[in-house]
């Protein structure tokens, strides 16, 4: 077991990671199961954001939540995509919105152009190596549009309902209450799982992330109860969208998800100074959508102190982690 630092002294500890074989390769997940777990208890998937791991979520506070309440967390891996970053790509970065992403996009494009074809070179923690004057590396992120070319044919909506089946199997859960929470390219994800695999994830909660229009292609999603929090400066995944991406902006899918049902009430309230809250009551006792829009607010867990990095300061006045459980145990 490893050890990660939380906040200030106090560390947690990072548990084992479990196997489970899809499509010829063994995927890993780690798990927490409270001492209190009982037969038909809750299950709670947790999916990571890119570039990121299972070591991340492991550590949002979920795993307090459930030896309180009682239900069991699953924090999956994803696998990794080929990613080519071009020399001075980063000179198409023109919105200020993502003056991060570019610094980080010239950097990259500096050290390569220091090295050789068939060179390896190491920068903020991503292992690179040299291609036709580009840079190459293997990212991990979920497979949330079904291009599975490009991940080694991992399928991430089979491989994760697979799991989730499996584990409902072993620890007895609720088949009507397994959730799937996610952070950025998990949040991708997340969306995904509701559109394509409705019948095993029964809600989702999405923090800074959004969602393709291509998921829709394999039919319309149905009424399904979501949470989703999103900061109004985020500059890795922008709250209004990629239009030319067929991204929609996070209003836009919330009312969406929203609209599915006969017909739905609004309420908005300020939470916090910089929160606002707005909920969508379905009038025919369908599925609820509460949506957060956090002024001033980057790409950030809220509530997590620990992740608030240089220039990305949490100012939401919320705690993420706190609300989807909130949302999902009313359910």
């Amino acid at each position: 077991m490893s050890e990660t630092n939380l906040e200030g002294n106090r560390k947690m500890s990072i548990d084992k990671d479990y196997v489970f074989e899809h499509s010829g390769l063994k995927r890993t997940y780690k798990l927490y199961q409270p001492k209190n777990l009982t037969d038909n208890a809750p299950m709670v998937f947790l999916l990571h954001g890119m570039t990121s791991s299972s070591n991340w979520t492991y550590i949002t506070g979920f795993n307090e939540l459930a030896e309180k309440h009682g239900f069991l967390v699953v924090y999956p891996q994803s696998h990794h995509i080929r990613t080519i970053i071009e020399q001075d790509s980063y000179k198409k970065i023109t919105d200020d919105k993502f003056i991060s992403m570019k610094e980080w996009f010239k950097s990259v494009s500096e050290k390569t152009a220091t090295c050789k074809d068939g060179e390896k070179f190491s920068l903020m923690g991503t292992e690179f190596t040299r291609q036709n004057g580009a840079a190459i590396t293997f990212t991990t992120k979920w497979n949330d549009t079904d291009e599975d070319s490009l991940f080694d044919g991992q399928n991430d909506v089979v491989f994760l309902t697979s799991l989730a089946k499996h584990l409902q199997k072993e620890f007895h859960t609720d088949a009507e209450k397994t959730f799937v929470a996610g952070f950025s390219n998990g949040g991708y994800m997340s969306y995904s799982l509701i559109a394509q695999a409705r019948d095993i994830f029964k809600a989702a909660a999405i923090v800074s992330g959004l969602l393709h229009k291509r998921v829709f292609r394999k039919g319309t999603p149905k009424p399904t109860p979501i949470i989703h929090l999103h900061g109004t400066d985020d500059f890795m995944v922008p709250i209004e969208g990629q239009s030319k991406s067929d991204i929609p902006s996070a209003q836009s899918i919330v009312e969406y998800f929203a609209n599915l049902n006969k017909s739905v009430i609004p309420e908005t309230i300020q939470v916090t100074e910089n929160a606002r809250r707005t909920i969508y009551t379905p009038e025919d006792g369908g599925a609820a959508v509460h949506y957060y829009r956090i002024e001033n607010h980057d790409h950030v867990w809220p509530g997590r102190p620990n992740e608030a990095k240089k220039n990305m300061i949490d100012n939401s006045g919320i705690n993420a982690t706190e609300l989807i459980w909130e949302f999902f145990a009313k359910l």
